[in-house]
């Protein structure tokens, strides 16, 4: 599952779910991870992981990353 439906199917919005995470993170910043324009780091991938009790796994996260707009 990808993080963007997961906050959409539990009604949490990015910034709530950025300050869940150690260190928090901006609403900016998860916007730029389900954007795909920032990778995850292996500590945040596993916080997700946790935080969304393993529907987001590590690997929907790496997933996520496209890279910069061209």
């Amino acid at each position: 599952m990808t993080l963007a439906k997961y906050l959409k199917d539990t009604g949490r919005s990015q910034a709530e779910f950025g300050s869940t995470l150690s260190p928090p993170v901006s609403q900016g910043q998860v916007s730029q991870w389900i954007l795909g324009r920032t990778r995850i780091t292996l500590a945040y991938a596993l916080q997700i992981e946790s935080e969304t009790q393993g529907r987001v796994p590590p690997q929907d996260s790496a997933a996520m990353y496209i890279g910069p707009d061209k």
